[in-house]
């Protein structure tokens, strides 16, 4: 093996990375160091080279009903691949399997693909958003033809149950948190997110002959790779689970319409001062549904399923240093959160206002 970033690992480590490139059948490699642009936080990621070919060394995610779910998204990966996707292959271990356990971790070694990260101050933006649901809507079709067995998530994290947790969670935090200004006004967010949630639970939970079909997951901007003004890369299938395909049509509008990315740092924040953008959301849906139409009366349960999802992605999103940092951080700034709590928290009315003109996007 060689090494071309001393600094990166220490002679221990590289011990270590020799067992696991070994696991995958590669003896001769070379350490190209870390990415540039990297998902999944504090994950070990980095990028090696073998034989003229690239590949990027990761340790495996931790993912809901871990091993069943693990068993469930590598054979969905392969079908989507197989089908033309462009969704990375991995290279199985010298046993045949997708990924190698080295004491507690668990490593995967993907093929490289060159890839810009999505961010909303280039000027391809738009294209791009179109880019994005015409992907989602091939991954959606492929889907439909899965030979594989339905994998579901258990009844308490699927949609509905996992919203009320974020939100039972932000109660929590509104109660602890030292700033009260903060605390109030995540009280705030959650009675406006819970004065709204059962009645689109209802709409869709009653809503007939609705499509379902292993949906990606977590199909946001920052699982995808661009190149030119094509999606290069699809990543990030370890929550795929079968589900209402409505919900994922949601989860992106709003990833795509309703958050402004920061390329590679991965910081979002809403994208406009108040709702989600218009013109955006119907990029993304004109684009899916040239693919894939919406069934009849799917379009009018859009705004039922972005209320659904919308606390998720807010709360992993523009609120995420409000969620998960310190209930007495001094420095957090403010005026700042306080903004961002108030567009969340007017989200649902907002929504409830534009019903009409969302479900004629799709």
């Amino acid at each position: 093996m060689q090494q071309d970033d001393p600094q990166n690992s220490t002679q221990s480590d590289l011990l270590d990375l020799n067992e696991v490139m070994q696991a995958f059948g590669v003896s001769e490699w070379t350490n190209l160091g870390t990415p540039d642009h990297t998902l999944d936080g504090e994950l070990f990621q980095v990028l090696v080279e073998s034989q003229g070919l690239r590949y990027l060394l990761r340790e495996r995610p931790e993912g809901l009903a871990e091993s069943e779910n693990a068993q469930h998204h590598y054979a969905f990966q392969r079908y989507l691949s197989a089908q033309g996707l462009p969704v990375a292959r991995l290279r199985l271990t010298e046993q045949g399997e997708p990924c190698a356990t080295l004491g507690e971790n668990i490593f995967e070694l993907r093929e490289w693909v060159e890839g810009e990260p999505f961010d909303s101050g280039d000027a391809r933006e738009r294209a791009w958003i179109a880019a994005a649901g015409a992907m989602l809507g091939r991954l959606h079709q492929a889907s439909r033809q899965y030979p594989g067995p339905q994998y579901r998530w258990p009844s308490e994290v699927q949609a509905g149950g996992l919203t009320q947790g974020w939100l039972n969670f932000a109660r929590g935090q509104a109660e602890q948190s030292e700033i009260y200004a903060i605390g109030a006004a995540l009280s705030n967010l959650v009675d406006a997110w819970e004065a709204a949630l059962p009645a689109a639970m209802m709409a869709i939970g009653t809503g007939r002959n609705l499509p379902e079909c292993h949906i990606h997951g977590d199909y946001s901007a920052q699982n995808l790779r661009f190149a030119g003004r094509e999606v290069a890369q699809v990543l990030g299938l370890e929550a795929s689970r079968w589900e209402k395909r409505l919900l994922e049509v949601a989860y992106g509008v709003f990833s795509f319409a309703g958050l402004q990315w920061q390329g590679a740092s991965g910081l979002t924040r809403p994208l406009v001062q108040r709702g989600l953008d218009p013109e955006r959301a119907a990029i993304f849906l004109r684009a899916y549904s040239s693919l894939y139409p919406s069934v009849p009366g799917e379009s009018a349960l859009l705004v039922d399923a972005l209320t659904l999802v919308a606390p998720i992605i807010t709360a992993n999103g523009p609120l995420e240093d409000i969620f998960y940092g310190s209930a007495s951080d001094e420095d957090m700034p403010i005026e700042d959160a306080l903004d961002r709590l108030a567009w969340a928290t007017a989200l649902p009315g907002w929504l409830a206002k534009v019903r009409r003109s969302f479900a004629e996007m799709w």
